[in-house]
């Protein structure tokens, strides 16, 4: 009966822990939101809006330490944009710069799996066949992706294409377009069919030195006089954006996924949560 008490106890305290941690981490989400529209509200001509990513002061309370960082998910190619021909180009030009051994026919098959998963309406009994004849079928969604984790389920992705594709793709509603002033180099490069990867180190470089603050200051960048990069197509400010927030406490461990989108509503800024994903141990 002492075993029982001790170890109910501890579980106790376990769950006590990660309910109080969770609150501190929703906490750092509430300065995130703030922080993301004071940078709005006091935005200046010829500026940045944010200069990303943002990291939080540190905090310690009763314990706790909590820490969070913003990060920019406009500076990721959107999955949710590949029910357009031309998306689904720079996809496999994306998906070369970072596994270029992979073929151009499977690269061709996995961009047309993922603009059928993501198109509403659009139906290919071919594919639906395939997914309804695996050992645990499933419907392809016909919508635009929820998490990019969603990538795993269509025809023709592997493990190893999954892996290489995360830290450059996401899943933003249609209308997000890219940021080039937070965007890695194969996403840059990916922007234009004659860029190479050393291209986009070069615009890397270029914006350290000189961040953009207009869509123009990037498309006339000599680099790219002789590629055809669409000004429609990219943005130097985002309006979605990722907190990730860990909280610990001796051993224990949580981290908090929060995805926000900033907007204007009746002239004054707003940040709203999308979703969030929590995990403890």
């Amino acid at each position: 009966m002492l075993s029982r008490l001790t170890r109910d106890t501890r579980r106790i305290e376990l769950i006590s822990r990660d309910v109080q941690a969770d609150l501190y981490a929703q906490g750092s989400v509430i300065w995130a939101k703030d922080t993301l529209r004071n940078n709005l509200e006091n935005k200046k001509p010829d500026r940045l809006i944010d200069v990303l990513p943002i990291k939080s002061p540190e905090n310690t309370e009763n314990g706790y330490h909590i820490s969070s960082t913003i990060y920019d998910m406009q500076g990721r190619f959107n999955l949710n944009s590949m029910d357009k021909g031309e998306m689904q180009a720079q996809f496999i030009r994306l998906a070369h710069l970072v596994m270029p051994k992979v073929s151009t026919s499977q690269l061709l098959e996995i961009s047309g799996t993922i603009a059928d998963w993501v198109s509403a309406g659009k139906q290919s009994s071919e594919l639906s066949e395939y997914y309804r004849n695996l050992p645990i079928p499933y419907r392809p969604s016909h919508r635009p992706m929820a998490s990019v984790s969603e990538m795993r389920l269509v025809k023709g992705m592997t493990p190893e294409i999954y892996a290489a594709l995360l830290p450059y793709v996401t899943a933003l509603p249609t209308t997000a377009l890219l940021n080039v002033q937070t965007a890695p180099a194969p996403v840059l490069a990916s922007l234009g069919p004659t860029l190479t990867l050393e291209n986009g180190r070069a615009i890397e470089l270029s914006r350290k030195q000189k961040p953009f603050t207009s869509t123009s200051m990037f498309t006339s960048l000599p680099i790219l006089a002789n590629n055809q990069v669409k000004a429609t197509n990219i943005t130097v400010n985002s309006d979605y954006f990722l907190v990730e927030t860990t909280v610990t406490m001796e051993k224990q461990r949580l981290v908090l996924y929060t995805l926000l989108e900033r907007s204007q509503k009746n002239g004054k800024p707003a940040v709203n949560i999308i979703w969030q994903s929590k995990g403890s141990w």
